[in-house]
């Protein structure tokens, strides 16, 4: 059962009832929707429930008890942030895109104990790199992703310098691992409610857009991964994290090293072979030869693609 709440009250019937639904239809999110179309109804719902947020139509405003003014965020029919002092989102916008920003306002300031996550084991962390340039490492990572998100709760992360996520998968004006990573080093509480704003899907899985550009990627120190890690590990109910890393990432081998399985895509020509030798003696130098141990080499075939054999180690992976 989910213990936190979001209460929607507006005029509009269909669109207070549409909007209800299409909330309450998303897996995993940690917020129960209910719907209102009169004041004095939603008030008598929160005498007896908690209401972590309240969104509201502005004719309801004036009808609003001061002890409830914390928790509102306007759902306003201008493209504006706040209306009458009161946080406001669009309200003729997607009901995903309301909700991320509900989301992310509540985060900013909600005052609240670190959560708890709900799954029953550790959270797995499946590294993808290789040393060697253009072997089809992101396209494996995506259809490893998405077969292993059919039978388990799956985050996909990208850490490369250039993703082409923005044009590949387009995100709109949503928020980036940017504004995540952000969030977590000013030290506020509500991780998970701030994690559910930036999330976008792809099929059945879940990503987090990557970081805007190779600049910000530099400045990301091991110790903010690390704290990236714990705070998923701790918090959210993803039961599988899927790395898909560069040679650019701050903290590489400290990464790979706390990774399940690391699957490595490779290729066979001579400069190929050479880099893969470099990359071995280097955690031989580090005594991290134990990294090689958890590594599966693979050669994608380009015939049927990366995401095929994605698809197709993920299911020796789960035990399909």
């Amino acid at each position: 059962m989910k213990e936190r709440q979001i209460a929607v009250c507006g005029g509009e019937r269909d669109y207070t009832r549409k909007f209800a639904e299409f909330a309450n239809s998303r897996e995993d999110s940690l917020f129960a929707v209910h719907g209102f179309t009169d004041c004095h109804e939603l008030m008598a719902y929160t005498k007896e429930h908690s209401v972590d947020i309240l969104l509201l139509s502005e004719e309801f405003l004036e009808q609003l008890p001061e002890q409830t003014a914390g928790k509102v965020i306007l759902l306003s029919e201008k493209e504006y942030r706040e209306e009458n002092g009161y946080p406001a989102v669009y309200k003729y916008q997607s009901c995903s895109q309301i909700l991320r920003q509900a989301l992310n306002l509540y985060a900013e300031h909600a005052q609240e104990p670190e959560g708890t996550a709900l799954r029953a084991e550790a959270m797995k962390k499946v590294g993808i790199y290789s040393p060697i340039g253009r072997t089809g490492k992101t396209g494996f990572a995506l259809g490893f992703g998405k077969e292993t998100a059919k039978k388990h709760r799956t985050l996909y992360l990208n850490m490369e310098e250039y993703s082409g996520f923005t044009a590949l998968y387009p995100y709109g004006d949503g928020w980036t691992l940017s504004e995540l990573m952000y969030f977590l080093k000013q030290g506020k509480k509500a991780f998970a409610c701030k994690l559910e704003s930036v999330i976008q899907r792809m099929g059945g899985l879940d990503y987090i857009p990557p970081l805007r550009s190779p600049m910000e990627l530099r400045t990301v120190g091991r110790e903010d991964w690390e704290a990236l890690l714990q705070a998923l590990e701790r918090e959210s109910r993803y039961e599988v994290v899927i790395l898909d890393l560069s040679g650019m990432v701050n903290g590489l081998f400290e990464i790979l090293d706390q990774c399940d399985v690391i699957y490595m895509p490779v290729e066979e020509d001579e400069t190929a072979r050479a880099k893969l030798s470099q990359y071995e003696e280097t955690l031989g130098l580090l005594d991290l030869e134990h990294i090689m141990k958890r590594t599966k080499k693979l050669r994608v075939s380009w015939e049927e693609g990366p995401e095929a054999l994605g698809r197709e180690e993920s299911r020796r992976w789960i035990g399909l």
